[in-house]
């Protein structure tokens, strides 16, 4: 029974969206609609709605949007090729916009696990999970891949998850077991995170160790710039 209705409730909201976009083509709505079909895994839809409407956005910040979930549903259909090529692509178009972060993270998690599908495929898929706002499915799955080849990333969605659902403490705990089981890992969006939970749970003292530490390791990257804007954002609101 709890089955069917969760069934006829993705419906009616494919239904609600698909009504609401024909009306008026929002970005958000087109991405909570691209979300509802990548939960049914209906890759053809969603590269069809995504693809179709790519041009109706003529800012950048939003092109590079709907392109970053264009390679994030071949990401998830298994067409690895089609997606390095698209976030590649993204990052050249789009260099110095956060989302080139995110697609640059989405092709180490492919280059982790190029040597083994299987646990590529079940990565890929804690990744939809999350993506998809399956949080608790998602912490399942990332769970049995916590000692594999691609058990840092596994920790890191893991994390996400939690975070997702407002569990800070479990969330700061997985980056931690992350850091003490995987020390030389890679995934310096973790730090960021960590800190980010720290200052949520009303512990800036702990943040700022953590930021000022992640810019001192990568002085010259991305990470410590987003560090040194939590860190300047962290002072201004102290004083």
């Amino acid at each position: 029974m709890i089955i069917l209705f969760l069934v006829f409730s993705i419906e009616a909201r494919i239904d609600s969206l698909e009504n609401a976009f024909a009306l008026n083509r929002q970005l958000e709505t087109l991405l909570q609609l691209n979300e509802c079909y990548v939960a049914r895994s209906e890759y053809h839809k969603s590269i069809e709605l995504l693809k179709s409407n790519q041009q109706h956005y003529p800012k950048d910040e939003d092109k590079s949007r709907v392109m970053y979930e264009i390679g994030d549903v071949f990401l998830f259909a298994g067409e690895i090729a089609k997606a390095h090529d698209t976030y590649l692509r993204l990052i050249g178009r789009y260099p110095r916009m956060d989302i080139a972060n995110d697609a640059a993270l989405r092709m180490y998690l492919v280059e982790a696990a190029k040597d083994d599908t299987v646990q590529l495929k079940r990565l890929i898929n804690v990744v939809r999970l999350y993506e998809t706002a399956q949080y608790l499915d998602a912490v399942d799955s990332a769970r049995v891949l916590l000692k594999s080849l691609v058990g840092a990333y596994a920790y890191y969605y893991m994390a996400l998850a939690y975070d997702a659902q407002g569990e800070l403490p479990l969330s700061l705990s997985t980056i931690v077991e992350l850091n003490e089981k995987y020390p030389k890992h890679s995934i310096q969006e973790a730090a960021l995170l960590r800190a980010d939970i720290h200052m949520r749970l009303g512990e800036p003292k702990k943040a700022r160790e953590i930021l000022e530490d992640l810019i001192v390791r990568e002085p010259n990257t991305v990470y410590a710039f987003k560090a040194r804007q939590k860190l300047e954002l962290m002072g201004a609101t102290e004083r």
